[in-house]
């Protein structure tokens, strides 16, 4: 687990660290091998020049330092100064181009035409307003070049409080970030212009915070239920998915996938009768029954299931309000509400939330949110909506988006930084909400299983971005390929990932 900091927050730490005795010299150092062991990763010595630009503040000094380190590995390095022989610079950044020169290495003012990789470094966390000058032509360079761009804690051009960009901001194929995932990092549109964001430790301690949890890959791992080697299917538990209609027989479907992707035992699907020939056999892994709409007498025993998705695809009407008032008045399962059954919630199905006897969790998207909660339309109103109703209906709740968040009843905040605009399509929710019933078939508390779903659900869509567009990404191609997501979790690949493709590990 990480947690973010603000750029005035991380300088001040950056000064504790240095004022307890880890010399500012020393993390400069660690930092500038961080960024060149992912250059390494990247390419190749042999594959051709890598083009360092660098400001004249300690982002310029890291960078100074990771182009020495990668001269010392064999690669061919020009550094490009924002600079002149003559501007005031500080001395961290002097003292690293001197050791930079020392080394052998070539400063050129001359602009560069091609490049295997790109280094930014031209300026770090405390950007804020509009790009001008020698930072604006290099900036505009460094996009021109058309290579990898290899960031230093933060994408020149990007606010590091806000996430604003200025229009000439570049665009990152890997931000590596020391310390604590900036805020600005995580929220759009900067989030956009980091590629993959590594996190480093360089030395710097950084306070927990439980309102400002960052998703690691570490932390999912952490979380990952067990999988005996003498289990069965009855081992990994029963998802029940309570969804559909004749108009939508898709949800259901995507959310068997999702829960089956995820490791559970086993899975069936409860949909409208109507609905059945549309659905029932579709999916050959999974058993199918029906119910009849409205009818809460024909719905299964509660107590065959481990844990039960209700709502996705089945309308907003009185029979999904009728069913959902008969679940939270007579099971005790926990239940995954997503889609129409948040759609019906009304003060007394609230009040019904609070008593129920099993664990709850909530998967709204901001539409379904506001229509719950009257919230307003900017990120601020919805969390401060989201934390509300966790705390007050005493469950977990998922608010999708970017970043996705997720807030539990003791007013614990967390920030899921996976996930790209591929997931922008009707039915991923379906199949997060099968991922989150999943885990929670195979042991995991509730507000586990949607931290996790989250990360992993986020994940795959970023490894299918690094295989083809992320614009023709669909729910089931998610699906298929969480175990890749969950490949990088078990395996501890990437160990630093927060969001993106982790494409350097497969060279």
């Amino acid at each position: 687990m990480a947690f973010w900091q603000t750029p005035s927050e991380i300088a001040e730490l950056d000064r504790k660290a240095i004022s307890s005795g880890t010399p500012a010299l020393v993390l400069m150092e660690r930092a500038g091998l961080s960024v060149a062991e992912t250059v390494s990763a990247m390419v190749s010595p042999a594959e051709g020049t890598v083009v360092v630009y660098t400001g004249p503040g300690n982002n310029g000094g890291d960078g100074f330092t990771a182009a020495r380190f990668l001269l010392q590995k064999g690669y061919n390095v020009i550094v490009r100064p924002s600079f002149s022989s003559s501007s005031k610079i500080t001395e961290g950044c002097r003292i690293n181009m001197d050791r930079f020169l020392f080394a052998g290495g070539i400063i050129s003012y001359e602009p560069q035409v091609t490049a295997s990789v790109a280094v930014d470094a031209l300026l770090g966390v405390g950007f804020a307003g509009n790009l001008r000058g020698g930072t604006l032509d290099l900036a505009v360079e460094c996009t021109g070049l058309n290579a990898p761009v290899v960031a230093v804690d933060m994408p020149t051009g990007v606010d590091g409080l806000t996430g604003q960009c200025d229009r000439s901001a570049i665009q990152a194929s890997v931000t590596v970030t020391f310390a604590a995932p900036k805020l600005g990092l995580l929220l759009p549109p900067g989030c956009g212009h980091c590629g993959s964001l590594l996190l480093k430790d360089i030395g710097i301690h950084v306070p927990r915070n439980d309102v400002r949890r960052v998703m690691t890959r570490h932390y999912a791992n952490s979380l990952l239920p067990e999988r005996p080697v003498d289990s069965h299917k009855g081992t990994f538990g029963k998802v029940l998915v309570l969804a559909g209609s004749e108009r939508m027989p898709g949800a259901p479907q995507m959310a068997a996938m999702g829960a089956l992707r995820s490791g559970c035992g086993l899975v069936e699907m409860c949909v409208p009768l109507p609905a059945s020939p549309a659905i029932a056999g579709r999916i050959p892994e999974t058993l199918c029954s029906y119910f009849l709409p409205g009818d809460v007498t024909s719905l299964p025993d509660p107590n065959n299931y481990s844990v039960a998705v209700v709502g996705p695809g089945m309308g907003m009407n009185g029979s999904t309000e009728r069913i959902l008032r008969h679940v939270l008045g007579t099971w005790k399962i926990p239940i995954v509400l997503d889609a129409d059954a948040l759609n019906v919630i009304d003060s007394t199905i609230a009040e019904m939330l609070k008593s129920y006897p099993g664990e709850v969790v909530m998967t709204p998207h901001p539409g379904e949110l506001k229509r719950l909660t009257g919230c307003g339309d900017h990120l601020n109103d919805r969390y401060a909506a989201a934390e509300k109703t966790a705390i007050a209906l005493h469950c977990s709740v998922l608010l999708k988006g970017k970043p996705t968040l997720v807030f539990s009843p003791e007013g614990h905040r967390t920030t899921i930084p996976t996930g790209n605009h591929g997931l922008a399509t009707g039915g991923s929710g379906d199949v997060l909400s099968g991922i989150v019933a999943g885990l929670i078939a195979q042991g995991s508390p509730g507000i586990d299983a949607l931290t996790l779903a989250a990360y992993l659900h986020g994940l795959s869509a970023d490894l299918l971005a690094g295989k083809t567009s992320a614009r023709a990404i669909i729910p089931s191609d998610v699906a298929e390929n969480l175990g890749d997501a969950f490949a990088i979790v078990e395996t501890g690949k990437s160990d630093s990932l927060l969001f993106g493709n982790p494409y350097w590990t497969q060279n």
